[in-house]
């Protein structure tokens, strides 16, 4: 009885899997905020949260891809050419919201594009979406003759949509990190709380066993990269009402501030697991980095440096794991 009563209070006061990510931000936020006290300004780190909320969106949503054993590397480009479309709709009189829904169905629409090829042709969605990002990448190009959209009528800008995400209405905390951690919620119930989440974690796992237990690992794969393009779609039009432009470069330079946030996190690439709070925790810590190296008043380009030594460090710690894991067993 009380070995019974020993193990139910161990696993009563286990600790959440996202522990250590948090430990690792409270100690990187602190170090700056020593070396830069200003950094530690509510209204400093809520503008850090408000620039690095699409990305951690985005990170949120990868999750389920990593979980699943796939990458993506189009959802930058899905973005784009999902704000460019939501932009030129607008000027060319579409109702704000239709023009929201459009790129968000553009969105989806390229998520399932990807997911249908990857399934049809038998690769891995790493190397169907090396090229489908070149090709939305091109797409968006064409759309927006290499130019930046920018809606500059009064009855667009002065509209709620870009009036509550460009901060023109008073919040104490920016709308964006709002609708941002509301997804998030659903997301990881998504993920961890139903059967379309236990599939895929299922498959992550063991591809072959999941489908000899009669999982359609197929349709699947192409919902989860539909909902991949959906969610890079939200983040298209939250980028368009938040900065009020798209230029031709936007979306380009997320894959590995977005990749970095989701493995920081604690999501293994390996596959069969996976943490969608943990992502958004792994995208403050990019964020920190990032913006922590201004603030210290070094160059910015060596916050790519020190992101990609934290994801080496992170993938190591996850390798020392699960050997550890596999010698126990």
């Amino acid at each position: 009885m009380s070995s019974v009563a020993k193990g139910s209070r161990k696993k009563r006061f286990k600790l959440p899997e996202e522990t250590s990510v948090v430990v690792a931000l409270i100690v990187l936020i602190g170090i700056i905020g020593a070396l830069r006290p200003t950094f530690l300004k509510p209204t400093n780190l809520l503008n850090l949260g408000a620039s690095y909320a699409i990305t951690a969106l985005l990170a949120g949503c990868i999750v389920f891809l990593l979980s699943m054993g796939e990458i993506d590397l189009s959802f930058g480009w899905i973005l784009n050419l999902s704000a460019v479309l939501a932009g030129l709709a607008m000027i060319a009189g579409v109702p704000i919201w239709i023009s929201v829904m459009l790129g968000i169905g553009a969105g989806t629409i390229m998520g399932a594009l990807n997911g249908l090829l990857t399934v049809v042709m038998r690769l891995p969605l790493i190397i169907i979406t090396l090229g489908t990002a070149s090709v939305f990448q091109g797409i968006s190009l064409i759309s927006n003759k290499s130019g930046s959209v920018v809606p500059t009528d009064e009855k667009i800008t002065g509209h709620l949509f870009f009036r509550a995400l460009g901060g023109d209405i008073d919040s104490p905390v920016p709308i964006i990190l709002i609708i941002v951690i509301v997804a998030f919620f659903i997301l990881h119930l998504t993920l961890h709380k139903t059967r379309f989440g236990y599939r895929i974690l299922a498959i992550g796992s063991n591809p072959e066993a999941a489908r000899l237990a009669g999982i359609p690992t197929k349709k699947i794969k192409i919902q989860v990269c539909a909902l991949m393009g959906a969610v890079s779609g939200v983040g298209g039009v939250l980028f368009l009402g938040f900065r009020g432009a798209v230029d031709p470069s936007t979306g380009g330079q997320l894959l590995l501030p977005v990749v970095a946030a989701a493995i920081i996190g604690g999501t293994p690439l390996s596959g069969g697991a996976g943490t969608v709070w943990g992502s958004l925790y792994g995208a403050m810590i990019v964020g920190a980095i990032g913006v922590g190296v201004v603030f210290i008043g070094i160059n910015a380009v060596w916050g790519t440096l020190v992101t990609g030594l934290v994801i080496l460090f992170a993938i190591g710690v996850d390798q020392i794991v699960r050997v550890r894991k596999k010698r126990v067993s």
